[in-house]
């Protein structure tokens, strides 16, 4: 078979795969906004909903009514404390807080707010959850199913004629943790590196055989914290973006990990050898495809990056 003909053969899978990627996100998107409506208009057990001075509020059970209702000038207080904010920019702002409760000094919350910046976006909005909703929706659905990411407390969606402008996120500080990447960069034994990777592909696998896919899986949003006994656990943090379905595809999966080695790449820390055996460990743990199939699946995922990433340079004039 000539190259030319081996190319657009891939690019004939990819584009099937981008069509099938593309129906996933509609139904995770469809079966979530069926949930959101009900949470409003039929009072989920689990999340309780008000609507106070232009803001939807869904809340859980260990949040307070008195709380709920005040979020307003508390989110105010919040982001107006610049000592506290961790990151911001045009679309998103991340900073920490203290959860207050009775008899105790509280415990520590991050709080995530979405801005919405294009008005298109805040008219379809109207009835659609907004960013912040469906994270806690899908960390909810995780954590039921046992995977380990941090506990949402409340989402607050502020609008102005219905037309949704910022969305918050609070979730419960997890204690102790690092990111993956600056923990597994502290260990100098070879064999300590290994089981580090060994945890981090069976978590992985486990995340996609419960049907979820992280749309920006880095070793920087997957947290370890090392609990009594030196026993370590990883969590999954920034899923605002992730698909939840009955099925992950072997191009998600493959997306994922290639996400994955994208940064090994760039990290001297990591050997050709540390990859292999990433890949060779998944393939195991996940029971889904030998290791020179994912392999090629992951090639296919890098061909598409760089046909997109080109695109982007044509359209800015870079190229």
């Amino acid at each position: 078979m000539s190259t030319k003909s081996k190319d657009d053969k891939n690019k004939i899978f990819i584009f099937r795969k981008l069509i099938n990627l593309m129906f996933q996100n509609v139904v995770s998107i469809l079966e979530s906004n069926f949930i959101y409506l009900s949470q409003i208009f039929a009072r989920d057990r689990e999340i309780k909903f008000l609507y106070k001075d232009g803001v939807r509020i869904f809340f859980t059970k260990d949040v307070p009514s008195d709380f709920a209702k005040s979020i307003n000038s508390f989110l105010d207080h919040s982001f107006s404390d610049k000592s506290t904010l961790l990151k911001s920019t045009k679309s998103r702002a991340v900073t920490t807080d203290i959860f207050p409760q009775n008899g105790s000094n509280g415990k520590r919350i991050f709080i995530k707010r979405y801005m919405v910046t294009n008005r298109l976006k805040g008219i379809i909005n109207l009835i659609t959850p907004s960013k912040a909703w469906r994270e806690m929706y899908i960390t909810n659905k995780l954590l039921k199913s046992g995977i380990p990411t941090a506990k949402p407390l409340l989402v607050a969606e502020k609008r102005s004629n219905s037309r949704l402008k910022e969305s918050y996120l609070i979730t419960e500080g997890i204690p102790n943790t690092k990111t993956f990447l600056s923990f597994i960069q502290s260990e100098t034994s070879q064999k300590k590196k290994r089981e580090l990777l060994g945890k981090l592909t069976n978590f992985i696998s486990r995340l996609h055989n419960e049907g979820f896919y992280h749309a920006d899986l880095s070793l920087r949003n997957i947290l370890v914290s090392e609990t009594k006994g030196n026993d370590l656990e990883l969590f999954v943090m920034d899923i605002d973006k992730g698909i939840l379905s009955k099925k992950v595809s072997s191009w998600s999966r493959a997306k994922n990990l290639f996400q994955i080695l994208r940064l090994m790449n760039q990290k001297l820390y990591f050997t050709e050898d540390d990859r292999n055996f990433l890949i060779e460990n998944y393939s195991e743990n996940s029971n889904f495809l030998p290791p020179d199939k994912l392999w090629k699946q992951i090639k296919r995922v890098d061909l598409y990056s760089t046909i997109k990433k080109n695109y982007r340079k044509i359209k800015r004039g870079e190229i």
